[in-house]
């Protein structure tokens, strides 16, 4: 039988990806109010979803990268997207705290999977020139997963409520396993090359100095960011700004059309260029600006106007995903790409995971000065004021760390 078009692999593949995306932005961030109210629990436990998922999904990227090294990327994908798929479901049936710990979990060990294993088809199937061209398609499309946690699904959710919207999403993912499933297995699919994995390879990785600023600067640009899109930004909104819930996930919904937008333009950029160093100075730089303003708007000024620059900064500073995934894939053996990204993305959830549980633990500790309305906890600008300073320290670490990064060119003058 004839196999099927790379175009229309590409969106299979994709489709995935992008219920993969949408787990990740819209649990707890989109729906942090009702589930508090639901289970009357305290922030820590709520944000804890989210860290959980991302501690998780972030462990999993290097096992993953090995395992679409080894044994080729269809497979894993495959695996991970059936358990995305039940995963998923069985969140919107969970009654009590501990499953819905469970279920997230597992969403974040399945959805460990996808990420890694479309870099290794891409890797495999795509010439190293247009890489990041289809890098940034992929991200586009994935991101447009995160676009519908937002907005849309707030408003899903005001019509059906968050277990019917969530058992619909689940099922609809079920869905387009089952056509990718019956595809790969009707039609066939190219084979990934696959690589012999050694723990010296990855130890190389790890004391590659042009990967060291990568492991730094990515995971707190795209941290704070993430912190913001998918836990309490319209959390933030909600208790600072009296916004209602569909206003304040307005906010967040532009955000992530925003960095769906600029991540496509930094990769079809850096790809045209080769430059990727300036890039992620630059995206660094705009990050620690959006945190200046947001810390001095929340102290002294309180214009909503402010508040989505900011918001929007925060996007396009984190739009350099693709870039730092491109440089980190520059900077070790093309046998080793997945694993290599998988260990990039291991440290940068991991860091996210911490930075959410950080970000429960301020907002608990303010606890007594917070207000309770109809089982909902809205909590004090003094509380937000602690975590944006913590994350402006951050992102000055990151920026410095960032001017240590080279461009490939750099890189083959130094090792000639």
């Amino acid at each position: 039988m004839k196999k099927m078009s790379s175009v229309g692999l590409f969106l299979l593949l994709n489709s995935v990806y992008f219920f993969s995306y949408f787990q990740r932005v819209g649990i707890p961030g989109t729906i942090f109010n009702e589930l508090q109210s639901t289970f009357s629990v305290s922030a820590t436990t709520i944000v804890g979803l989210g860290s959980l998922t991302f501690f998780v999904y972030g462990l999993m990227q290097i096992f993953s990268g090995v395992l679409s090294d080894r044994f080729g990327g269809f497979k894993t994908f495959l695996i991970g997207a059936f358990l995305l798929s039940v995963s998923s479901i069985l969140f919107s049936f969970s009654h009590s705290v501990s499953m819905l710990f469970t279920t997230r979990a597992i969403v974040g060990f399945s959805a460990g999977f996808i990420y890694i294993s479309l870099i290794k088809i891409l890797t495999t199937i795509y010439p190293e020139k247009k890489f990041p061209f289809y890098l940034g398609i992929t991200l586009v499309l994935g991101y447009s997963g995160g676009i519908f946690a937002t907005y849309p699904l707030e408003r899903l959710v005001s019509y059906l409520g968050w277990r019917n919207s969530l058992l619909l999403i689940g099922i609809i993912c079920s869905i387009c396993t089952i056509i990718c499933f019956s595809v790969f297995r009707i039609s066939g699919t190219p084979s990934t090359k696959k690589q012999t994995f050694s723990l010296p390879l990855l130890m190389g990785v790890l004391k590659n100095t042009h990967s060291l600023p990568l492991f730094i600067s990515s995971p707190i640009n795209f941290g704070i960011y993430f912190l913001f899109q998918s836990t309490i930004g319209k959390k933030f909104l909600q208790d600072f700004c009296a916004f209602s819930s569909s206003d304040a996930s307005l906010f967040t919904f532009i955000m992530m059309i925003t960095n769906t937008v600029f991540t496509f333009v930094s990769s079809y950029t850096s790809g045209l260029t080769g430059k990727r160093r300036s890039i992620i100075t630059s995206a660094t730089f705009i990050t620690l600006t959006a945190l200046l303003i947001l810390f001095f708007n929340l102290s002294f000024l309180n214009k909503k106007g402010l508040f989505l620059v900011s918001y929007i900064l925060l996007a396009i500073g984190a739009a350099a995903g693709p870039v730092y995934t491109t440089t980190m894939k520059e900077s070790n053996a093309i046998s080793i790409a997945a694993t290599s990204v998988g260990l990039l993305n291991t440290i940068t959830y991991l860091f996210i995971g911490f930075l959410g549980w950080c970000t429960g633990f301020i907002l608990d500790h303010f606890r007594d000065a917070s207000v309770e309305k109809e089982g909902i906890i809205i909590y004090p600008p003094s509380a937000y004021r602690a975590i944006f300073l913590f994350c402006i320290i951050l992102a000055v670490c990151s920026f410095l760390v960032s001017l240590l990064i080279k461009d490939k060119q750099q890189k083959l003058c130094n090792s000639s």
